[in-house]
């Protein structure tokens, strides 16, 4: 049976809503159907404000317009894609996204468990191309809220980025930005309203951490996962740590050498693994950071994933 969160109007016919996927304090996700584009199955996020301040009701807006108007300019296929948003003159407001299918890191952690150090390497690097894709649009854009429940693992081995409510673009002249965090996963300087791009690589931290340990990342503490794992292996270990320094100037120094550590530290794993050529520098603090397209090719790791969701 097909729900209707509105009355019926131009733009509401062109969806059926079909079930209620999730529902929280800011929201509803509904399961829908694009009757434009052949019946295609979609999700529709609705925002819901309960009853607050006249200043909470107006940044609720806000982040969410801010949500849909990042979106709109994103092409990547490790992004959710945007295919229509929409305002009704009583209030409520509507993103249409792609269904993305698979699991959420999250819920694969309740379901399955601690990850193995190569699974979180391979989601890392995926990670990675995404951030790399972020930070350099221009302007760039900080997407502040990287966790596992943000993270999507398609059933081909794909990390999908779902939520960019809170995704802001670093503007030049900019003194302040937002405080706005997400407690384990924010590093110190968002707590000031001072985010840059290594506080996304701070976040990956806090979310491979968890990944390895099952345990959620302490607020404004570095994470050693080994402590808790001791399967963790040494070097990935380090990387964590170094992620999740208080300081930003101890952590990598870009999502892009980032990858190319993670690399390494794959290839320590998997031996056969041909690390690419740019990454194969070896102090790459030194050397100028090269624009180079990020084409999303089949997971160098796609084994790993088969019949990875068969046992849920």
């Amino acid at each position: 049976m097909s729900i209707s969160p509105v009355q019926e109007d131009d733009w509401s016919q062109r969806y059926t809503f079909s079930q209620i996927l999730a529902q929280g304090g800011m929201g509803i996700i509904y399961l829908a159907e694009d009757k434009e584009r052949d019946n295609v199955a979609c999700v529709i996020k609705q925002l819901i404000i309960r009853p607050s301040t006249k200043h909470e009701h107006e940044e609720a807006v806000r982040l969410f317009k801010r949500e849909a108007e990042v979106l709109k300019f994103l092409n990547h296929p490790g992004i959710v894609r945007l295919i229509d948003s929409h305002a009704t003159e009583d209030g409520h407001y509507f993103l249409v996204m792609d269904l993305v299918p698979g699991k959420s890191l999250d819920e694969l952690l309740r379901l399955k468990g601690t990850f193995s150090s190569r699974a979180t390497v391979e989601i890392a690097i995926q990670c990675c191309e995404v951030l790399e894709y972020l930070h350099k649009r221009n302007p760039p854009i900080i997407y502040r809220d990287l966790k596992p429940s943000n993270l999507m693992l398609t059933p081909e081995g794909h990390i999908i980025f779902i939520d960019f409510g809170i995704a802001r673009a670093l503007m030049p002249h900019a003194v302040t930005m937002t405080r706005v965090v997400t407690t384990g996963y924010s590093p110190p300087e968002q707590y000031y309203g001072k985010p840059e791009f290594r506080s996304d690589l701070y976040a990956l931290g806090a979310t491979m951490g968890q990944l390895l340990t099952g345990t959620k990342p302490k607020p404004l503490l570095s994470s050693s996962p080994a402590k808790i794992n001791p399967s963790v292996l040494p070097s990935l270990d380090n990387l964590v740590r170094r992620l999740t320094a208080t300081a930003t100037k101890d952590r990598p120094i870009s999502a892009q050498y980032l990858r190319y550590e993670l690399y390494h530290i794959y290839q320590e794993i998997e031996p056969d693994f041909v690390i690419p050529e740019e990454a194969k520098l070896i102090e790459w603090q030194k050397q100028p950071e090269a624009e180079m397209p990020l084409p999303r090719k089949e997971p160098i790791f796609k084994r790993l994933w088969q019949g990875f969701f068969n046992h849920s």
